[in-house]
């Protein structure tokens, strides 16, 4: 990330004019290679290079600002107490810029991963229903099951068994689906609660 990527220039040019109207001196900000950040204002670096003080952000230099006085009779104590103030000012602009898109980028993901994970509750959700079909299945299966063991008689005791053994899964089946269910609507809640905050 460059600090093109997160500098609000605008905000930085009316630092800047700002700070030229009120100390009658002139300033620019240049990028660690030596580009123009803010705009020149009729700067040029043969006739004003009082001061040069760098910004950093994140212990990085990214920037620098270059400026002086438009009097030649100036205050050389002045001049620089008025560098150092205007590179606090910018130094605390760039590091909120860079802060803010930070953030801005942390909760771009963040959000990405709430999107997904609603779409995976979805699709458990939609698997969940394949499984409640699957139980209904069972149940008539149990239940075609036992209506043979009771045509069958004596004879059909083995379909009682599985009679039994089908209802048993069924019912299993549909305990364990049913608590599924329930805790895909409890997060599906919470996600959509997560993504309402951002």
């Amino acid at each position: 990330m460059t600090v093109n990527d997160y500098l609000d220039s605008a905000a930085l040019d009316e630092l800047l004019e700002k700070w030229a109207a009120a100390t009658n001196m002139i300033a620019v900000v240049l990028d660690d290679e030596g580009n123009f950040l803010s705009n020149k204002l009729g700067f040029s670096r043969n006739n004003i290079e009082a001061f040069s003080e760098d910004i950093e952000v994140d212990e990085v230099i990214v920037a620098s600002i270059i400026g002086g006085p438009l009097d030649e009779d100036a205050d050389e104590d002045v001049v620089e107490a008025a560098g150092q103030l205007l590179a606090m000012s910018i130094q605390n602009l760039m590091e909120a810029s860079y802060r803010k898109s930070q953030h801005e980028e942390v909760m771009a993901n963040f959000s990405s991963e709430i999107d997904g994970a609603a779409a995976l509750i979805k699709e458990l959700n939609a698997k969940s229903q394949g499984l409640k079909k699957i139980e209904n299945k069972q149940n008539i299966l149990a239940l075609n099951a036992s209506i043979e063991a009771a045509r069958a008689g004596e004879a059909g005791r083995g379909f009682t068994v599985v009679a039994h053994e089908f209802g048993k899964m069924a019912h299993e089946s549909g305990v364990i689906n049913d608590s599924v269910q329930k805790t895909l609507h409890k997060l599906d809640v919470s996600i959509r609660a997560l993504g309402e905050d951002i």
